[in-house]
């Protein structure tokens, strides 16, 4: 019985250490065994038999040197992984309507695994709705606007913004959709008109109000993919949309440009967040996913060069 429970704190303490040494470089100091002992609450002892099974694995090597410490000689970050006790990364994507967010999952999907992580994706209406889950610890990451990413930050929420993959990754462009020939398409007087807005969208939220701010209109919620069909059987008047991929001849509809606003730049991009005191999740994404690699995947998408796969 002993034996076992002495390699079961062998264990966890190996993987503690597997998951610290993995967010470190070669030429690192690593910390002192009795800094290991104190933070993981182990016997110094149970430290070394760790960072012994840990080289022995070849997932990393360390030199001493002397006074100055302990330093990190190669490292092989996929092993740290594996002894971390770290299996499939689970992010959290909006649906998957357009060619754009089909190219973004199968870009983020490819470059996680083309690096050994492997990889799950689920998607989800609403970025309050994937917050939530991401909160929850449902899922690793989650993927959502600039805007709404900086947003949930200024509101105190317990995430930080990983990585940004720039202008027009997330959105080519939000619009205002109106009903074919609307005649306030080109006037912008829009009183009395019964407005989309999806309250679960921090972005369509935020641009609607923007928009009609000052303006008479009754707000109608719904979820975002009731908007086309709304607007085609006069339900709704007007919506804020992504005019990624709709079919505006066929819904027999049209648009107006949201112009003359400070929003419309961070509201395109792609933000990939994580909790923000999960810092193995963190540095796998930092370290694992190519950023160029991603957005090369989804311009392989939309061109149609490649099929979507995630």
């Amino acid at each position: 019985m002993l034996n076992r429970k002495l390699l079961q704190k062998i264990g966890v303490v190996t993987q503690k250490i597997a998951e610290q040494l993995f967010t470190m470089d070669t030429g690192d100091r690593i910390p002192t065994i009795q800094e290991f002992s104190e933070e993981f609450q182990s016997a110094r002892g149970t430290v070394q038999t760790a960072l012994a099974s840990l080289q022995d694995e070849k997932a990393v090597e360390l030199v001493a040197r002397g006074h100055l410490g302990t330093y990190i000689a190669s490292v092989d970050h996929l092993k740290l992984l594996k002894a971390a006790g770290f299996k499939t990364m689970v992010g959290v994507m909006p649906l998957p309507y357009s060619k754009k967010y089909e190219g973004l999952a199968t870009g983020i999907c490819s470059a996680l695994e083309q690096n050994g992580v492997s990889t799950a994706l689920a998607f989800m209406r609403g970025s309050d709705n994937r917050l939530r889950g991401l909160l929850d610890g449902r899922y690793d990451f989650a993927v959502i606007s600039q805007l709404t990413a900086q947003y949930y930050i200024d509101r105190g929420e317990n995430i930080i913004i990983v990585e940004n993959l720039g202008k027009f990754s997330y959105v080519g462009k939000h619009v205002l959709l109106l009903r074919e020939n609307d005649p306030c398409r080109k006037s912008g007087r829009f009183s009395g008109y019964k407005v989309g807005i999806d309250t679960s969208s921090v972005d369509q939220k935020t641009l609607t109000l923007s928009y009609f701010e000052g303006k008479k209109v009754e707000y109608v919620p719904l979820f975002y993919n009731q908007i086309v069909p709304f607007l085609r059987v006069g339900k709704i008047d007007a919506a804020v949309w992504n005019l990624d991929d709709i079919d505006l001849a066929g819904n027999r509809l049209c648009y107006r440009l949201l112009d003359g606003r400070q929003l419309n730049i961070i509201d395109t991009e792609a933000a990939v967040i994580c909790r923000k005191n999960d810092r193995l999740v963190y540095h796998i994404l930092k370290r694992m996913m190519d950023c160029q690699k991603v957005l090369d995947y989804q311009k392989d998408v939309l061109s149609g060069k490649i099929m979507p796969i995630y």
